[in-house]
């Protein structure tokens, strides 16, 4: 559910045909299912952000009437922008108040003004409805963001896994304990690797390509791959990939036992750099003087 932060300026009256307004627009919300959270004041304001509130929305009433108003707005959507980038900013207030008063760097921080006394409450809804529908669009990456919209459709699943959208684990009292714990969504949101809706991760099609171009691009990297089979089997397959039959491959001798899979399924020959230790035994890194070429040399001299 979306959720919608109004921050009222301690300076507004409620019983003001603004305060009014500000309540009508608070009821619109409301009436599209979004969560209103409503602050009396801008140092009130500050402190929900400060609890890392998430918010989709930030709406302030501006009434221009004292000069403590101008720093508690740039404070206020500082504190906003600290943890919660491009959350749409919405200015409540009179036009011709506003406009008259408000400075560059002010207009900079605000996406969008709305005449609280001219446009009508659901308007005004609507139109920070559709700013969050963006902000949520952009925010999600391309798998969660598919797969958030596949749940949404309520499609049976006959795919495994096979809790087929953990209406098996409600047939017993110990499986309805486990699929309350959890929540139906986990479930239903547990699906194969091949359906349409999402892309292929076999073939890095659809949702799942997307999201692997948008691990590359996060990482800097030139590919990205989405795998099933964690870290371990992550690194055989970079393994069998870079590796084959006697290759001679320089490795830490505390390496993780995945990369000693490695060596085993591709059968490369292992240089092991002896790790150093500390006075307590605990080890550490591989110095310098005991790098040498040598060992590599006699691991790729051919065998006589």
């Amino acid at each position: 559910m979306m959720k919608v932060l109004i921050v009222e300026s301690e300076f507004l009256h409620q019983d003001t045909w603004v305060g009014n307004a500000v309540e009508r627009l608070a009821d619109a919300l409301s009436q599209q299912n979004v969560t209103v959270i409503k602050s009396t004041s801008f140092d009130d304001g500050y402190a929900i952000l400060s609890a890392n509130e998430a918010i989709d929305c930030l709406m302030f009433s501006y009434q221009m009437e004292q000069p403590d108003e101008h720093l508690s707005v740039r404070q206020l959507i500082g504190k906003l922008h600290e943890r919660q980038q491009n959350v749409p900013v919405f200015l409540l207030g009179d036009r011709e108040k506003a406009t008259a008063s408000l400075d560059r760097d002010l207009l900079e921080l605000v996406d969008e003004f709305a005449w609280i006394l001219e446009d009508t409450a659901d308007f005004i809804a609507g139109r920070a409805v559709a700013a969050m529908t963006r902000y949520r669009q952009q925010l999600l990456p391309p798998l969660f963001n598919a797969l958030m919209k596949y749940s949404d459709i309520h499609e049976y699943s006959w795919a495994a896994p096979g809790h087929q959208g953990g209406v098996g684990f409600t047939k017993t009292p110990a499986g309805r304990f486990y699929h309350d714990y959890y929540g139906e969504n986990l479930f239903r949101s547990d699906m194969g690797i091949e359906r349409t809706t999402l892309g292929s991760l076999l073939d890095h099609t659809g949702a799942f390509g997307e999201s692997e171009k948008n691990a590359a691009r996060v990482f800097g990297a030139d590919r990205s791959w989405s795998v099933v089979v964690g870290t371990s089997g992550s690194n055989r397959t970079i393994m069998q990939a870079c590796m084959t039959d006697n290759d001679v491959v320089v490795l830490d001798r505390n390496c993780h036992k995945s990369i000693e899979q490695g060596l085993i399924l591709t059968g490369a020959k292992p240089v092991y750099m002896v790790p150093s230790r500390n006075r307590y035994g605990i080890i550490g890194q591989s110095t310098r003087r005991k790098c040498s070429l040598k060992p590599c040399r006699k691991k790729s001299a051919p065998a006589r």
